[in-house]
This record gives structure tokens, sequence and C-alpha cells, in this order.
């Protein structure tokens, strides 16, 4: 029994040596083969060369007309078929696809009929010069493969012809528009001073006051609604041509610019520029527009036109206070009923007039949130301060807040069953809700 019992122990060690042989053998024998990778080629770059050598690239659609890029005085320019400036971010990418784009698969090392994979007649054709070795080298764009996964290509010279990622077809089949600049505004949307808006039967002006805030210049000055001019900038440190409709403004055309449908003028430390919105391409849903810096006759959007045609009343800010409640350090109140002066004093609240006595921070926090709240739902048109009864107003909120101590006033009064309001330094009054004090007064009871 022992011995049937060790043959049968030894019967199973041979196995297991036999088969650890066999594992050892095969990746021993694995490891010797290439890898497929390196049998497809998907390592080989297209043009082994560093982008600062390519000195000029025509590109010659197969439907369309061919234009020509150089390297002129350290930037990118389109020189053919006229001169034109380049949008330098977006011919960064092309010369990093040129670049980096490798081959992935040999398709077939010598064709014979190239009309099979759409290099009879290439779809696109890239013709480069260089300053180092090759200096000229052309690289020619085909069908895409039937999985639609790449593109067949084929360098001149060289009858092989290999597939490329089918994410280079877009970076690399450029049109001339595609490539020029289209800023339709090179002035620095950041460093804009003054915008002017004229449109038919309205206008208004934005202009920064010396601490480099927004003013709606009525006239008078009065605070601009900080987010929809944010808005605005934003519109214009975005925009850009639509289409080109002309490249002479001068030449005869008719894009209703005698009866504008929008003027704006903006200034900006790079001087000022005009641009000019004519009636509506009955072909599209843009506008006809000029640049007085720029030479074509170009489109915009729409939206652009209609974000800037804005009431004056939408451009005002309508916030009395712009304070935040966990800054205030110190509030001032007088309204019909008495004089409060309350303080925070390290982690706590005390009324120190009319009488000092600790104060409920909740109840603080709730009546700062209600002034914080005030808000102008109009703006009077005519009457003066004393009409309103903001000559002698019979609340006034005087807060201070945040490490620099800011101070902002704010008066208001009941005329009638309106609620009248302005900011000490606004001077144009502002109509508020009926009851907008109401909950003021309700909290500064329960203080």
């Amino acid at each position: 029994m022992k011995k049937k019992k060790y043959l049968t122990t030894l019967i199973a060690l041979v196995v297991l040596a036999a088969t650890w042989g066999a594992i050892k053998y095969y990746d021993k024998h694995k490891g010797a083969e290439k890898p497929a990778v390196e049998t497809s080629g998907s390592q080989e770059k297209i043009l082994s060369l560093d982008a600062q050598h390519i000195q000029s690239i025509t590109f010659k659609p197969r439907d369309g007309d061919a234009f020509t890029c150089r390297r002129e005085g350290g930037k990118w320019t389109i020189t053919e078929p006229s001169h034109l400036d380049v949008d330098q971010g977006n011919f960064s990418g092309i010369l990093n696809g040129l670049t980096t784009a490798t081959i992935d698969q040999v398709a077939d090392p010598n064709p014979p009929n190239l009309k099979d994979f759409g290099l009879d007649a290439p779809s696109f054709t890239l013709e480069i010069t260089t300053d180092a070795t090759p200096t000229t080298f052309t690289l020619l764009l085909g069908d895409d493969t039937p999985t639609s996964g790449g593109l067949y290509a084929q360098v001149s010279g060289n009858p092989r012809v290999f597939t490329l990622a089918s994410y280079l077809k877009s970076s690399l089949e450029k049109k001339m528009f595609d490539l020029r600049d289209r800023r339709a505004l090179t002035l620095e949307a950041e460093q804009l001073q003054k915008i002017s808006v004229q449109y038919k039967g309205a206008s208004w002006t934005l202009e920064k006051n010396p601490e480099g805030v927004w003013d709606l210049t009525l006239p008078p000055p009065v605070r601009a609604d900080r987010f929809t001019v944010d808005g605005l900038v934003s519109q214009l440190r975005g925009l850009t041509m639509q289409t080109i409709a002309s490249e002479d403004k001068k030449k005869s055309g008719d894009y209703g610019f005698g009866s504008p449908e929008l003027h704006l003028q903006l200034t900006g430390n790079g001087g000022t520029q005009t641009i000019v919105v004519g009636k509506k391409d009955k072909d599209s849903d843009r506008y006809f527009a000029t640049n007085s810096a720029l030479d074509p006759v170009f489109t915009l959007s729409s939206e652009f036109v209609t974000q800037f045609k804005k009431d004056q009343a939408d451009l005002r800010e309508k916030d009395l206070f712009s304070f935040s409640s966990f800054d205030v350090k110190r509030a001032e109140v007088d309204t019909p009923k008495g004089h409060w002066v309350f303080e925070r004093q390290v982690n706590e609240w005390k009324q120190t007039a009319p009488k000092p006595k600790i104060v409920n921070a909740d109840k603080m926090d709730a009546f700062l949130t209600h002034l914080r709240d005030l808000r102008a739902d109009s703006f009077p048109t005519g009457g003066n301060l004393a009409d309103l009864g903001l000559a002698r107003p019979a609340y006034t909120f005087n807060i201070q807040s945040g490490d620099k101590n800011t101070t902002e006033i704010v008066e208001a009064a009941k005329s009638g069953d309106h609620v009248y309001g302005r900011r000490s330094t606004d001077p144009l009054p502002s109509e508020l809700s009926k009851t907008a004090l109401d909950d003021v007064e309700k909290s500064l009871g329960e203080l």
C-alpha cells in the first residue's frame, strides 16, 4: 500500500516538472519574437523634424483653392493668394500634428494602383519646405480606411501607402478661413476702458472709473451691474468673424451700413476701434459688420447683436449694498423709531447705542441679510430727491466691513405707497418694492 502511494506521488512530480519545463520553453520562445507594434511601424514618424525648422506649408485641397502659409519674423502669415494674419495658436496645432504624427501600419509597400486608396487624386496635399533635411516634404492624404478608424496617406517620392490616425484628417485638412486671424476685435477685452453703444432709438456708455470699476454714464455716472458688464466684455473677448463677405470694405456692397443695426465704439490701451453692424444676411442668421481697424466685411452672430441691445436700466446696478455679512464690523442705523449702533467685538455682536448690550448673533445676521437684500425694482425718471423724500431721508444705514473698513451708506424713504432708496454716492435714486423695508424693520425690532 505504501509502495503504491509512493509511485503515485512520483508520477505527479514528473508531470509537474514536465509542465513547468513546457511553460519555461514557451516563455523563452515568445520573448524572442518581435512585438506586433514594431512590425506595424506605428512608432515611425512621418516627418522626423522639430516644428521650428518648418518654414512654409502650402495647403492644396482637391476641391478648393490652394493657399500658402510662411514663417515671417517669428510668426506665421498667409502669403498667397493674399497677405493675411494667421491665428498663431490654431497654426501651432498643425505644426504639432505634422511633427508628432506616426504611421499606424503599412497598407501596401508598393501598390500597383493608388486609386484603391484615394491617392491617385489625393483629397488633400501639404507641400512643406524646411531649413533642415529634408528641405522639401509633400504629404498626400487619401480616403478613409474601410473601418473609418484612419486614413490612407503617402509621402511623395516613396511608393509606400500607410495609414494615419483619423484625427489627423481634421487637424491637417484646413481651409484658408480656418487658419486666418478671425478676431473681429483686436483690442484686448480686459484692457477696455470705455464701451459706447448706439442702436435704433437708444444709446449708452460704460466707462471705468479711477478705481477700475465700470460706471454707466447717463450722465451722471452711476454704478453699472458688474455681472451684466462682465457678460458684455466676455462677448467682446471671444468675438470672431463667422464668415467673410468681402475682403475689402471699401468696395461697394449693400450691407446696410448706411442705417446700421448697431454701432459700437470701443476704447482701450491699444486705441479706439469702431464696429458697425449692418443688416442681416438673408441667407443666414448673421449680421454684416465692419471694424474700423480691419479690412474685410464679415458677419457676426445675431446673439452678439442682441446682447448689446440693452436698455440703460438693464445695465444699472440694482443692489444697494455690496457687503458680505461675514465681513461686517459695524452697523449704524437710523429709522423713524430711533438710532442704533451695533459693533462686532471679537466673536460677538454688541449694541453700543442707545444702550450697551449683547446682541444675539443669529438675529444680527438676519438683520444684515435683509439689509443686503435691498434692491432696486426700477429707476424713476424725473423728480428730485426732495420729491421722493430723499432730501431728508427717514432711513439711513451705515455699514462698515472688510479689512479696510469700507463704508457703505444707503438712504431710504417712504412716499405714499412708494419706497425709494439710493446709496449716498449715487446721484440718482431707485424705487424699491413696496415691502422692501418691512423685513428690515421687523428684524431690527427683534434685536
